[in-house]
């Protein structure tokens, strides 16, 4: 009879608890956490308070803040000098944690053309644990792949993957999938990173 009750707690529990390794929660940044990208990209965390992180990114193009929701790390804002304007480009749900394996969500943006708005519909999808290699040294990661379509021709789509380290606590590698979807391939990597306690 013990041998049925601990076999019954085995079957109920045990799936419950290698699943739960698989759950990823959101990062806690801190102030002056910093990521540096191939293409001589920085992003650094230059406020957090309660609920929210301000990060800042340095391109070549220049500089821009954007606000993340500090629960889920999606982004809320674009800071444009002292207001905050909705962020709704793309990868405004890119982070979305927690992280599940097999957890997929979908998104939507609008792109503004010269001559008309495009509507672009996104999907994420958490496809598991892989170890890579970048500039920054080598790393366990959640792999994400990204799909993009025009909502007018939703048959064609893009696709790329991101690499999520937990202890970066960051993106560390992208890249775009082959084909004639993309009009450039943007693949990056981490180059290094300095977190603080």
């Amino acid at each position: 009879m013990k041998k049925m009750i601990l076999l019954s707690f085995l079957v109920l529990f045990i799936p419950a608890i290698v699943c739960g390794q698989d759950k990823v929660e959101a990062p806690v940044w801190n102030m002056g956490d910093k990521w540096k990208l191939t293409e001589d990209v920085t992003i650094m965390v230059v406020k957090a308070d309660e609920s929210s992180y301000a990060v800042k990114y340095l391109t070549a193009g220049g500089e821009s803040i954007l606000i993340f929701e500090k629960s889920s790390v999606n982004r809320l804002y674009i800071m444009d000098k002292d207001k905050r304007i909705p962020y709704e480009g793309r990868n405004k749900r890119l982070f979305n944690f927690p992280l599940d394996i097999g957890k997929s969500w979908k998104d939507k943006f609008i792109s503004k053309g010269a001559l008309k708005e495009y509507t672009y519909l996104e999907t994420f999808t958490v496809l598991g644990w892989e170890d890579i290699v970048v500039q920054a040294g080598k790393f366990k990661t959640v792999k994400i792949e990204y799909k993009q379509a025009n909502a007018d021709e939703p048959a064609k789509e893009g696709k790329l993957w991101y690499w999520y380290s937990p202890d970066v606590k960051y993106m560390v590698k992208c890249q775009y999938g082959k084909g004639d979807y993309w009009d450039a391939i943007y693949d990056w990597e981490l180059t290094s990173f300095e977190l603080k306690k």
